[in-house]
């Protein structure tokens, strides 16, 4: 079987995935690891496999109704969102770890969201170029936060996650 290339990731060649597919199935593996991981130690993990993830604000202009929206923005399927959304309700996320490679000029993350109380770990993979990111960046750093708004295509709700170690999940030459 062909090795997956440009062709196979939605957006072709200007796709931040485009030629690096095989390191986001790598991510996704660590992810799922890490989920079996905690379902072992007794927590419930919920895993979520994101079709986009566009940094907030994004680097080439947007709506001025973003403007205070800080982070990424994390598509993901309808049934996932449903999931998380339940999962979430009600529910205080006390800490959170976050696994980062930099490949070329691709961010990779995995953001495992913890309530220690309910013992439930929300795991987001995070893919993004570094490049669409620098205000993003400088903008998390300065406030200290970085939020991931996991929604559903239709755009109508969403979950935010605050991360108080923007950090751990910007590109690796951010704050430099």
């Amino acid at each position: 079987m062909d090795e997956p290339g440009a062709a196979d990731v939605g957006g072709g060649d200007d796709h931040p995935l485009a030629g690096t597919v095989d390191r986001w199935e790598a991510v996704i593996d660590d992810m799922e690891a890490t989920a079996a991981d905690y379902r072992e130690a007794g927590w419930t993990a919920v895993e979520l496999h994101p079709g986009d993830v566009t940094p907030l604000p994004p680097a080439r202009g947007g709506d001025a109704l973003d403007d205070d929206r800080v982070g990424l923005d994390v598509l993901v399927p309808d049934n996932e969102f449903e999931t998380v959304e339940t999962q979430a309700d009600g529910t205080a996320f006390d800490s959170y770890d976050a696994y980062r490679a930099q490949v070329g000029s691709v961010v990779f993350a995995v953001a495992a969201i913890e309530s220690t109380a309910a013992e439930l770990v929300v795991l987001v993979p995070l893919y993004y170029r570094a490049a669409d990111a620098s205000q993003m960046a400088r903008r998390a750093l300065d406030r200290g936060r970085l939020d991931l708004f996991v929604r559903p295509l239709a755009d109508d709700r969403r979950v935010v996650f605050s991360q108080t170690e923007p950090q751990l999940l910007l590109p690796e030459t951010a704050g430099e």
